[in-house]
């Protein structure tokens, strides 16, 4: 679905993907988070040979000019998982509602596991 922003010159549209690129970059940047999760459908598409969006690990739902995001992350290892994610929420949120005009209402985050600084394999959480 895309959002519509209507104003005196005319209309704006901002796609999911948009908003879901926005936040993940905005997550990535977070000092903490390892990386974005992959779904399975990005792990097809990848192994095809498709290049993966800056959007993966990322479900985004807007209705009329609210926006609730979904993140799944992997963290580094050793740090204060909390944080991490209040601090993923606080960044997701600006970003997307200085860059999109939009009023995010939440941004939950499912962290799927640890990675250690000099591994490059994610351990999945048990």
């Amino acid at each position: 679905m895309e959002d519509k922003i209507q104003n005196e010159a005319g209309s704006i549209r901002i796609s999911d993907e948009a908003i879901a690129v926005i936040a993940g970059l905005a997550a990535l940047e977070v000092e903490g988070v390892a990386s974005m999760a992959q779904g399975t459908v990005d792990g097809i598409a990848e192994m095809l040979g498709v290049k993966p969006s800056q959007g993966r690990g990322v479900k985004v739902e807007v209705r009329n000019e609210d926006v609730a995001i979904e993140i799944h992350l992997f963290v580094q290892f050793g740090v204060d998982i909390p944080i991490v994610c209040q601090r993923v929420q606080d960044k997701v949120r600006e970003a997307v509602e200085d860059m999109t005009g939009l009023n995010v209402s939440a941004v939950n985050i499912s962290v799927q596991g640890v990675k250690m600084k000099n591994d490059k394999q994610l351990k999945p959480m048990t």
